[in-house]
């Protein structure tokens, strides 16, 4: 065996090896995007199944232009007010009597953020939740 084949036979052998490596990620990494997408899709509708009219209550919130830039709700009673300086969403309990548990539920998934600066619940949209409501 001569030294010429040897290393045509290594060069050979490390591009096939890089090839395969390559093209299995890809199709891995493609089968896992896919994965994720479904996962996604499927959390989104089972919290539309749950809650449905705060859901629909929040996809109205989002779309009003008015409010285009709000990214943050309170959670309190329609009877009573909150000083705020900044415009905001309100979902009341006395309306909603399942916003509590719906609350919890989209804290779970990773689509909302408790920020309570004091007495009254607030909340923040991740960026994610707030795409899926604006594009419902």
């Amino acid at each position: 065996m001569d030294i010429f084949s040897l290393a045509v036979g290594f060069v050979v052998g490390g591009f096939t090896g890089a090839a395969g490596t390559f093209y299995g990620n890809k199709f891995t990494d493609q089968r896992r995007r896919k994965e994720s997408t479904k996962a996604e899709f499927n959390q989104w509708e089972s919290l539309k199944l749950k809650f449905p009219t705060i859901i629909e209550e929040m996809i109205e919130d989002v779309k009003n232009p008015d409010f285009a830039g709000v990214r943050t709700f309170f959670i309190k009673c329609s009877r009573t007010s909150v000083n705020k300086s900044e415009p905001s969403f309100e979902y009341h309990t006395d309306i909603h009597p399942e916003l509590n548990a719906a609350i919890l539920y989209m804290q779970d998934l990773g689509y909302i953020e408790d920020i309570t600066p004091k007495n009254c619940p607030k909340y923040r949209f991740y960026e994610h939740f707030y795409d899926l409501l604006k594009n419902a």
